[in-house]
């Protein structure tokens, strides 16, 4: 832990404004930092590619089939090269071992040395700019959070208003669409057409037999507080009713049957 005179003369060659937010942000909840370099825990399939004078690909195929063997774990990631997006995998120490033993032992020695100068490295205090440039990437960090988490919560109140325009998963209209029909005017069509009294049509459109609603449509009623009710594609029932024509059974000149009708219905 830096003391505070310690810490006020690192922070006393910088702006009085940049130097009091990072001195808030160090004091703000939740803020942590490091004044040790973190140790270094991976080195890059790239960095070992270099030290042995390999194909960065070749490596790279090398550590996917000792992954797939596994005898490696190493993990992977996109990183800029040559102005594109290029693939790296990173390994621990002990896998960068048993890279390079498998490439060329005789390099062994260099990363060896290369691991003990990262190490080294790793373990030395920071420096007073070190610590300040620690907080500014921290505080950085945190703010890039704190967008992510307010862009979520945006698409969550998104979802939340698409959601609401819905009813069973089906879409919610303010007019009727054209080749849509209520279950009134279904009644109204089909008796007119083959003479079938509503309560058959209820059975048959509203049961097991029946289409999945098209949607639904805002009641403007004065009477009826905001609620829907339900459409189905014209298209969808004049399907219907064609095949329920072909499968019922006449019972007499006027009268037939269907499994799912619960009674003899009217039908002609």
């Amino acid at each position: 832990m830096v003391s505070g005179k310690k810490y006020m003369g690192a922070c006393e060659s910088l702006p009085l404004g940049y130097t009091t937010s990072l001195l808030a942000a160090h004091h703000h909840k939740g803020f942590k930092m490091n004044l040790i370099k973190s140790e270094v825990k991976t080195m890059s399939s790239r960095e070992i590619a270099e030290l042995t004078n390999k194909r960065h690909d070749n490596v790279l195929q090398l550590v996917r089939k000792l992954q797939s063997d596994q005898i490696l774990t190493p993990e992977f990631q996109e990183t800029p090269f040559n102005g594109r997006s290029l693939p790296v995998a990173l390994l621990d120490k002990r896998d960068s071992m048993v890279l390079v033993a498998r490439l060329s032992p005789e390099f062994t020695a260099a990363v060896v040395d290369r691991w003990q100068e990262l190490e080294e490295q790793a373990a030395k205090p920071m420096s007073q700019l070190e610590v300040l440039a620690g907080m500014a990437n921290s505080l950085l960090e945190q703010e890039r959070r704190q967008l992510e988490q307010e862009q979520a919560v945006a698409r969550i109140e998104q979802d939340i208003e698409k959601v609401k325009e819905t009813i069973d998963g089906t879409q919610v209209w303010e007019e009727c669409p054209p080749n849509a029909e209520s279950i009134t005017a279904i009644r109204a069509r089909i008796n007119g057409k083959y003479s079938v009294p509503a309560w058959a049509i209820n059975e048959i459109v509203q049961g097991d037999y029946g289409p999945r609603p098209a949607g639904s449509v805002r009641n403007k009623h004065e009477n009826a507080n905001g609620g829907t009710y339900v459409v189905y594609w014209k298209s969808s029932i004049s399907k219907l009713f064609d095949r329920v024509y072909e499968e019922a059974e006449e019972v007499t000149a006027t009268l037939c049957t269907h499994p799912y009708v619960s009674k003899r219905f009217k039908m002609v």
